[in-house]
């Protein structure tokens, strides 16, 4: 019977699939807080959140698999108090999300409608229109006064 060499079979070690979440968990971390330090990202926004949130439970995972606990507790608090921030975040969307719908509705309060379409407004002229003015069907204005921010 024929002899066949053995073929060697890559295994991955949990040790390898543990260390390079590590390392994904810490370079989520540091770009959350590089693009919050240059001002890319504002620490209120969803992108940071993500970014640290995932982070920081990953590397609690790996701190807790490793019995590494003061890290484990550190990471523990970034989940908690990011996903407050989350909570925060979301609460306020949809408070603006409200706000908007009763503004738009409201009759007698003005409507900002961007005047890019207009070559003659200049790059940032906004026209502000009551909303009693604003006919029902789209594209239907009442012509109103023109405010040229750019001035």
């Amino acid at each position: 019977m024929p002899t066949y060499p053995e073929v060697p079979v890559m295994t991955i070690s949990l040790l390898t699939v543990i260390t390079a979440l590590g390392w994904v968990g810490a370079i989520a971390v540091v770009l959350a807080y590089g693009m919050v330090s240059k001002g890319r990202w504002t620490a209120d926004s969803l992108a940071f959140q993500v970014a640290n949130i995932g982070g920081a439970a990953v590397m609690l995972m790996i701190a807790v698999m490793n019995g590494i606990w003061p890290s484990a507790l550190a990471n523990v608090a970034a989940v908690v108090i990011g996903a407050g921030a989350l909570r925060a975040i979301a609460r306020a969307r949809r408070a603006e999300r409200a706000a908007l719908a009763q503004v738009t509705g409201a009759a007698g309060v003005a409507t900002v409608i961007d005047g890019a379409d207009d070559p003659t407004a200049g790059r940032h002229a906004v026209e502000l229109v009551p909303a009693e003015l604003v006919a029902a069907e789209p594209g239907e204005l009442v012509p109103a006064e023109r405010v040229d921010l750019a001035a």
